[in-house]
């Protein structure tokens, strides 16, 4: 079991502290927009006193849904190498209690081989799965997980794991959720991570996966998860309807820019 590492730190380290704290974010978000049904949110990775309402709001708008399987798809931020990282892991703790991985999905995923391996590093350093954990437990406790970081953002990696998602889940997304965890700039100067914001939530609500590729392959200057967001938009020919939920920043001169989208692939 991969046992939690930012509790106590980005969320509450006690259970009924937890399960209270995740309550208080979904009642306080807006209620789901009619006639949209999200099959993928985006939603910040920072602790729940930054973020926590901007990823409710997330996870609120699909809470109608029953979800049998959530895809949690993460940059790898620091030391990035390229590669689509399993870990081999059948669980993920919490305070809540424990969250079962799907080995059937990953053992699927394996099978494409190419750049998608196993390894457990990323998982054992980066906090970015594990704060979406509670809320996936809260709104869906039977649900499995399919946890997945990805290294270098390049065409080629985004390529394939849009594929091997498509091969596994296209055929069943009523029952799978997308949740690709990503804050949409580094630490920078306010000026360049608002640039970089804003270029990120353009490419996003425009939906045109050709386009990112392209600006990937140019390497402009993207935040760090781009390139999972893309996966999910490729797994789809048509242009996906994409919502800006909400956004905000870490204030300061040198600032990290954050924002919730709901999509409907």
């Amino acid at each position: 079991m991969r046992k939690p590492i930012v509790d106590g730190i980005f969320y509450p380290a006690q259970k009924n502290e937890l399960e209270a704290k995740i309550e208080t974010l979904l009642s306080e978000a807006p209620e789901p927009v009619s006639g949209l049904i999200p099959n993928a949110i985006l939603v910040p990775h920072a602790g729940y006193s930054y973020t926590g309402k901007l990823a409710a709001m997330g996870f609120k708008s699909v809470s109608g849904r029953d979800i049998q399987t959530a895809v949690i798809l993460a940059p790898v931020t620091r030391d990035a190498q390229d590669g689509i990282f399993l870990s081999d892991f059948d669980a993920f703790g919490t305070p809540m209690g424990d969250v079962q991985v799907d080995k059937e999905a990953r053992a699927a995923l394996l099978n494409n081989k190419g750049r998608i391996c196993i390894n457990n590093f990323p998982f054992l350093e980066e906090h970015s799965i594990e704060v979406q954990l509670p809320f996936i437990q809260h709104l869906w406790p039977n649900a499995k997980i399919v946890p997945i970081h990805m290294g270098r953002q390049n065409p080629g990696t985004v390529k394939q794991l849009s594929k091997a998602l498509k091969d596994e889940f296209g055929n069943r997304l009523d029952k799978t959720l997308f949740v690709v965890s990503a804050n949409i700039s580094p630490y920078l100067e306010r000026s360049l991570a608002q640039e970089q914001a804003e270029a990120f939530i353009s490419l996003v609500t425009e939906g045109d996966y050709d386009k990112i590729l392209t600006q990937l392959q140019k390497r402009r200057p993207l935040p760090n998860g781009t390139g999972c967001a893309a996966a999910v938009l490729g797994m789809k020919d048509a242009k996906p309807e994409v919502r800006i939920l909400g956004k905000s920043d870490s204030g300061g001169d040198k600032a990290v820019f954050y924002t919730s989208l709901s999509i409907q692939l």
